[in-house]
């Protein structure tokens, strides 16, 4: 319903487990390295425990997902409230051997078999049974016997049991001490933390396409972090909710009084009653600026409005501008005269006083739209605040899928990542330095916007001596890589920067989304080529050197007539 007018591909917050929705906090990358560390050592028995909606079944989802090669042989079991026959007949089934015996020792015989097959083979088997507090005593006495199926010196069979809290309850029983006592490696899944809350929220909505048609307010990450407690599934209910409501109001910007509605709705309190789902001792934990918001929730719902954001004065950062539709002015509104020198007494060029003497505000409109306009992007009618760099170019470019990111250099430096990009001048107005687009390059010749006496074509020169070394390349991160990668780091993303380093030349390895030895190395070996900063991590810069690589996507380039 809202996808179209946030500019969604598909809904940012479904409850679906969804692997391309993954966000790894730190909880979730240390649970992915247990069960991976307890797969490959072969420990045979893994545990994963976690509240329900802390993101055990994606955690697994993701890890089936990595482990789908030549060296792995993979089930998943998720409905497993089975007697013991038909979990072994539901096993094999999964492994696609034979399950039509009813005997438990016939099945048992049969996976045996594919067992010391596949080991020969060289592959480990991984069998993954989620919602596992489900199990009957019965039944996991039967994923014992499983496990009993070994050579002399290895498993031959390596078993996740991922559960509620429950789980370990239930393996607890003294009946169940053997297999519990065979559990080598355990790990217990914690929500995210109130930072994690943010970027988590940001992450989905960058996985569905959000270009910058919305955006979420500091005191409603906050908000939703307080009430969901750091449990994603919450997370996902109350942010859906959020953005329907600010859907029917029309508005972009998600506040902290939009998420207080959705959380009435949820909970189905009247309009003019609010309740916090936390109790004194979650509250008494909190940060003192939380305590005082939830007091004003409790005791009077009009002062949480005041506080989260819908009085008149609105707190610091957050804004109510919608970005404008109509298109915008074709020229700069032109002053009646400028100063021949500046403040300091040094004399303006004749370019310095033509610049000057255009309005800043309608000059910077111009900028932005010339820029967007070599893209294909929808321009700006008005902008609604006061264009300065890099701040509000950048989230203006932002609505419209496009990044901005610093250069400090030379003009030749700039113009080496072949993108067009906004040139800082020297010259100073209210909203500090003029900015020019550069939008194409032809031999020593440069195309800027707006024109300057009546010429839209610089000589290179000129535009050297009139800039003041700062550049913003402007770029669409049309692969949505992560501007920041950790060596070892695995998501499907990390597969379109290693078609774009095989393009650009420096890799030539497989397009497995992992970041390893083979992808750091191509990104370093690139930078250098460029002559950015060699860095493991990549960051902007690199991503904005690469993109012009992606021969599919319609780059425009400097050198296009």
């Amino acid at each position: 319903m809202y996808t179209k007018y946030f500019g969604f591909k598909e809904k940012p917050f479904t409850l679906t487990p969804n692997p391309r929705f993954i966000f790894l906090s730190k909880h979730h990358k240390e649970a992915f390295a247990h069960l991976l560390y307890g797969i490959n050592s072969h420990h045979g028995f893994i545990e994963l425990i976690g509240e329900v909606g802390t993101g055990k079944t994606t955690v697994l989802r993701t890890l089936l997902g990595q482990l789908q090669d030549k060296n792995y042989r993979t089930a998943l079991i998720f409905n497993p409230s089975l007697t013991g026959v038909e979990l072994l007949r539901s096993i094999n089934s999964e492994y696609g051997i034979d399950a039509k015996s009813p005997y438990a020792n016939e099945l048992l015989a049969v996976l045996n078999r594919f067992l010391l097959e596949e080991n020969t083979n060289g592959r480990t088997v991984v069998l993954v049974i989620d919602e596992a507090q489900n199990l009957d005593p019965a039944t996991l006495e039967q994923i014992r016997l499983i496990s009993n199926l070994e050579t002399e010196d290895d498993k031959l069979i390596q078993i996740i049991l991922a559960g509620q809290p429950e789980l370990e309850h239930l393996l607890s029983k003294p009946e169940l001490r053997q297999i519990n006592q065979r559990i080598a490696v355990r790990y217990r899944l914690s929500p995210i933390s109130m930072e994690e809350t943010r970027d988590y929220i940001r992450h989905r909505m960058e996985v569905a396409g959000e270009s910058g048609g919305v955006s979420f307010s500091r005191y409603a990450v906050k908000y939703i972090y307080l009430y969901t407690r750091g449990v994603p599934r919450m997370i996902n209910i109350l942010c859906d909710r959020a953005l329907l409501i600010a859907y029917g109001d029309e508005r972009r910007h998600i506040s902290a009084g939009i998420v207080s509605r959705a959380i009435r709705e949820i909970l189905n309190l009247p309009r003019n009653r609010f309740v916090p789902r936390h109790t004194a001792t979650t509250i008494a934990a909190a940060a003192m600026a939380a305590l005082l918001v939830l007091a004003a929730a409790w005791w009077h719902p009009g002062r949480l409005m005041q506080l989260m954001g819908r009085s008149s004065a609105l707190p610091s950062g957050v804004t109510t501008d919608r970005p404008p539709v109509e298109p915008a002015e074709k020229t700069p509104v032109r002053r009646n005269a400028s100063p021949s020198a500046t403040s300091d007494g040094r004399q303006l060029s004749g370019v310095e006083q033509e610049l000057l003497s255009y309005d800043q505000v309608s000059t910077h409109l111009h900028v932005l739209n010339a820029l967007l306009g070599r893209w294909g992007a929808q321009p700006y009618a008005t902008a609604g605040v006061r264009l300065t760099t890099p701040d509000t170019f950048s989230r203006l470019a932002a609505k419209r899928g496009l990044r901005l990111t610093p250069l400090r250099g030379t003009l030749d430096e700039a113009i080496r990542f072949n993108l067009p990009f906004l040139a800082a001048t020297r010259v100073s107005g209210d909203l500090g330095a003029y900015c020019l687009a550069v939008t194409a390059v032809r031999g020593s010749s440069v195309t800027v916007s707006p024109a300057l006496f009546g010429r839209s074509v610089l000589d290179k020169k000129e535009l050297a001596q009139l800039s003041n070394g700062t550049f913003y390349l402007v770029w669409k991160n049309i692969g949505r890589i992560p501007v920041t990668i950790t060596p070892g780091e695995r998501r499907n993303e990390i597969g379109a920067l290693q078609r774009l380093l095989k393009q650009a030349g420096p890799y030539h390895g497989p397009f497995d989304g992992i970041y390893g030895n083979a992808t750091a190395a191509a990104v370093r070996e690139f930078q250098r080529s460029r002559g950015i900063a060699a860095d493991d991590m990549v960051g902007e810069l690199t991503l904005a050197a690469l993109v012009s690589y992606d021969r599919s996507a319609g780059i425009p380039s400097l050198k296009e007539n």
